[in-house]
């Protein structure tokens, strides 16, 4: 199941994004969750994560482009489709990473075409999922969007971007499980692509700021070099 975001004052247009996605997940063999918004404030507010994401420009409020440019600064990876009737301004999705636009009006053939594209790049981007085993179920995750990981007691508690959940465990699987992530504490594993800031015996990871013990201060801070040099060198 792909989680799609339709930002589409227009309801026919709306209607129509709709139509095409159902129609080529059949074609695809491929299952949309789709949720429409009728403008850029409405689909930014508590903003739930979506995979695939098309975006009207012109809406009220703020435009698709601003509405863009502030997705960005919480979610780098969705897959982002323009639909405008002004191709002269798609043009300028490199600057929030578009994958490609749609003009106005839709047609079938050409929607078709780039959801191929698009689909492909909604699945690579799923090869950093994991599932972990809730009490009642499971769930789904990118490691990408685990801030950190916190242990009480034997409940684990993984910390995403407006949401949490916990689970029975104990931190050595999760470090076992996400072996890029830091340890900080006895209570703590870190993911480093969220750090903002380390300040003496203290790291800010999204929001929170967390303690760093003083015998793993040179180990963490160590490990963090090395995740820069080898991988973050180009965030």
């Amino acid at each position: 199941m792909i989680k799609v975001a339709i930002v589409e004052d227009d309801d026919s247009a709306a209607e129509k994004l709709s139509e095409y996605l159902e129609r080529f997940g059949t074609e695809a063999s491929e299952s949309f969750s789709i949720k429409r918004y009728k403008d850029g404030l409405s689909f930014l507010d508590g903003y739930p994560g979506f995979e695939l994401v098309f975006m009207d420009i012109e809406m009220p409020f703020i435009t698709g482009m601003e509405a863009a440019k502030r997705l960005r600064n919480i979610d780098a990876k969705a897959v982002l489709i323009f639909v405008t009737n002004m191709a002269q301004y798609a043009v300028k999705g490199y600057e929030v990473d578009a994958l490609d636009f749609i003009v106005k009006p839709l047609a079938y053939s050409d929607f078709s075409f780039k959801m191929k594209r698009a689909l492909r790049a909604v699945l690579s981007s799923k090869d950093d999922e994991v599932v972990i085993q809730l009490k009642d179920g499971l769930r789904r995750i990118n490691t990408s969007d685990i801030y950190y990981i916190e242990i009480h007691g034997h409940t684990l508690t993984y910390h995403l971007y407006q949401d949490s959940f916990e689970v029975r465990g104990r931190l050595s699987d999760a470090r076992a499980q996400f072996k890029d992530f830091l340890q900080c504490n006895n209570c703590y594993i870190v993911n480093p692509a969220h750090i903002d800031w380390v300040k003496g015996y203290e790291v800010k990871a999204g929001e929170d700021i967390l303690a760093i013990s003083h015998p793993r201060r040179r180990e963490f801070m160590d490990a963090l070099s090395s995740w820069y040099a080898g991988n973050g060198g180009n965030n």
